[in-house]
């Protein structure tokens, strides 16, 4: 099968959960035999090379007409500021259209190029934050289908917040031109379908891990807590620490560290002086060496409010750590509490600190819980066994 996986963000170079996903998706494709092709329009100030092959993928980086080295610098007061401007005067949305036209004919040309049998695309395109109106949504000459990771209405929605006009009508648009639809989660697609008035059949299609890279890790440091992701109030962290004053309270062993981005100083503050020496902000690091930190840690624990079935707390189930889980969205989805995991209530502070307290004080109950969610992810969410899954559902899209 010829596949073309559409991505903004794919590695190397800024990214999210998304270019993660698709990196590791196109890889397993690549590595079982079929044809696979990444493209994507990347925004202003994305690095990296315009075309390169990754374990066979072939990747293709196609930019915004304006994009220059003066965005690169992304978190600068200079390079906001330019953003904030070139919104204000529309400049930056008639990039948006016609960046978007050129896109859409090169996308045609690697469709006949590769002889490309079917498209994947995300839901969720940045460049929607900065059009200032209505732009209608791109279709192609090859079979469609859009996969929910958590698309703009979805995060303003699920955050109480009121979606600009034009952005609910353009990602509406684009769901119903689709030939079809899949969801990482069945809280995601039941959610989008409802914000964006729309009645269409949703495959549920769940993230995948590479079970290849897991192993007998070293002993655990039973006083070892992780958190990993954005720093940001959609993950909780801000409840996390708060509850980490009473975890520090009654176990003084016990040490938090944290890993991503975001405002450490602001977070910092949350806590007390004593317990703010056993909390340890690590900032992003490299995935590998996640992947080795998430393995000696006795727990980790992810309180989001808004998740779409991150590969956060399905790696660190998968190199054998406890996991405290959100109650929300779609924590029910990967972890039956109890069994394989604990789930929470972000917004519950005292909930959060009695999981972390209770597994800390219970080793036998975390260890439980560890080898139980090990072996799930192994089981069901292997990446190989979710290839396959989404082989059958192209081939279903394809024939109808």
């Amino acid at each position: 099968m010829n596949i073309l996986y559409l991505c903004d963000e794919y590695p190397p170079g800024r990214h999210g959960g998304i270019g993660s996903v698709v990196r590791l998706m196109a890889r397993t494709m690549s590595a079982m035999g079929h044809s696979v092709v990444v493209a994507g329009l990347y925004d202003w100030g994305y690095g990296g090379e315009d075309y390169f092959e990754d374990n066979g993928v072939k990747v293709y980086r196609y930019r915004m007409i304006l994009a220059s080295e003066w965005f690169k610098k992304q978190d600068s007061i200079r390079v906001r500021a330019t953003y904030k401007l070139m919104k204000l005067s529309k400049v930056l949305h008639v990039d948006i259209k016609k960046s978007l036209s050129i896109y859409k004919e090169n996308i045609e040309a690697l469709i006949k190029k590769h002889d490309i049998d079917i498209i994947e695309m995300p839901d969720y395109h940045d460049y929607r934050r900065f059009a200032s109106n209505y732009i209608s949504p791109l279709t192609f000459s090859a079979p469609t289908t859009i996969k929910i990771h958590g698309s703009l209405t979805y995060i303003y929605k699920e955050n109480n917040q009121t979606v600009p006009e034009h952005i609910w009508q353009m990602e509406h648009d684009m769901f119903e031109e689709a030939d079809s639809i899949c969801s990482v989660s069945k809280y995601g697609g039941e959610k989008i379908m409802d914000y964006l008035d729309l009645e269409r059949e949703v495959k549920v299609l769940y993230n995948g891990i590479d079970t290849s890279k897991l192993s007998d890790l070293p002993d655990k440091d039973e006083n070892k807590v992780i958190f990993t992701g954005t720093l940001n109030e959609n993950k909780g962290i801000y409840q996390l620490l708060e509850a980490w004053n009473t975890v520090h309270k009654h176990n003084k062993n016990a040490q938090l560290w944290i890993y991503g981005k975001g405002p450490v100083q602001k977070l910092k503050a949350i806590l007390n002086t004593q317990a703010r020496k056993t909390v340890h902000f690590k900032g992003h690091v490299p995935g590998e060496q996640l992947f080795r930190e998430l393995g000696t840690a006795a727990m980790c624990v992810f309180p989001s409010y808004a998740e779409n079935f991150a590969l956060g707390p399905m790696e660190a189930m998968g190199s054998g750590a406890a996991v405290i889980y959100t109650k929300r969205t779609s924590g029910p989805e990967l972890i039956e509490d109890g069994k394989d995991g604990l789930l929470i209530d972000p917004a519950d502070i005292n909930e959060i600190a009695n999981c972390i307290l209770e597994l800390l004080n219970d080793k036998g109950r975390r260890e439980q819980l560890a080898i139980a969610g090990k072996k799930k992810i192994i089981e069901q969410f292997d990446i190989e066994r979710v290839a396959e899954k989404h082989i059958v559902y192209y081939q279903e899209v394809i024939n109808n």
